[in-house]
């Protein structure tokens, strides 16, 4: 998504040369074409049919801010939120979504964990915070987790309960 002088436009093709945007009211037929990199709007917007709504610019950065960071970040959801709602306009906080929506937002950017190439979980899941190894087997149809300390535990005991849902 991109805002521009008071009108929100999502991306409807890329090419090589330019990305073209169109107006997200889809009544309308404004368009917006500009570099790869976005650096440069190589063609000036076309004629809207409707008013531009400047109060739903800064809701779209806030909500670009919160994602990216909740991508690059492991801050807790709230402290994200927080933080970046410090510098919002408040002549445009009529526009905000509810708080529980924005944390919502946060938590959906938070839930794709990607594997690796060999389909096998990221090296930074297969570690403690104390830097011991935490898988101890991983497969195609099963991961078992511990270290080798916890086993260590284990061995002493005499006795051992579990629980789980099994085929």
């Amino acid at each position: 998504m991109l805002g521009y002088e008071g009108y929100i436009y999502t991306l409807e093709r890329k090419t090589d040369v330019k990305m073209i945007f169109r107006c997200q009211n889809r009544d309308c037929k404004g368009r917006c074409h500009t570099s790869p990199s976005m650096d440069t709007v190589l063609s000036e917007p076309t004629e809207h049919c409707h008013a531009p709504n400047l109060g739903k610019i800064p809701v779209l950065e806030l909500k670009n801010k919160i994602k990216s960071r909740a991508a690059d970040s492991e801050e807790q959801s709230s402290t994200i939120l927080h933080s970046v709602l410090r510098s919002f306009p408040l002549d445009s906080a009529g526009q905000l979504p509810k708080t529980d929506t924005l944390l919502r937002t946060i938590r959906r950017q938070r839930q794709a964990i990607s594997v690796n190439a060999d389909n096998r979980l990221p090296d930074h899941l297969k570690q403690t915070d104390r830097g011991e190894n935490f898988v101890l087997h991983e497969d195609n149809k099963m991961i078992i987790f511990t270290t080798t300390s916890n086993l260590s535990i284990l061995e002493a005991c005499k006795h051992w309960f579990a629980d789980g849902t099994f085929k």
